[in-house]
């Protein structure tokens, strides 16, 4: 099984921080998304995703909770189910930040098609 990260900033200090991440995040063998610097999908703040599977779970996660310094960080399962993954047992690093499931919704009703 899979995990996702979904690293969030709000302005150019927590920016540096989150992209400062990156490169012990791709050290440890995680699949890095692109930098989004707008709000993109379901996600309503500036972000990237960090994937990574099972085996590197526990230093990916410890990581990030050890460096997130006041950093919104999701965390929740890869299984192919959205709404799901993004909703139901979604742990957060800091505070949490509210996802447009609606937005969600719409794409797995279009995706499906």
């Amino acid at each position: 099984m899979n995990f996702h990260a979904h690293i969030y900033w709000t302005d150019q200090i927590s920016r540096a921080l989150a992209l400062g991440l990156r490169e012990y995040l791709d050290e440890l063998g995680c699949t890095l998304g692109r930098v989004h610097d707008r709000a993109i999908g379901p996600h309503p703040l500036p972000m990237y995703q960090a994937e990574y599977p099972d085996l590197i779970r526990p230093e990916v996660e410890t990581y990030l909770t050890d460096n997130a310094d006041g950093l919104s960080i999701l965390l929740h399962r890869d299984t192919g189910d959205d709404i799901t993954d993004h909703t139901v047992g979604t742990r957060w690093i800091n505070d949490p930040v509210d996802l447009d499931i609606a937005w969600l919704e719409e794409y797995v009703k279009h995706k499906d098609h």
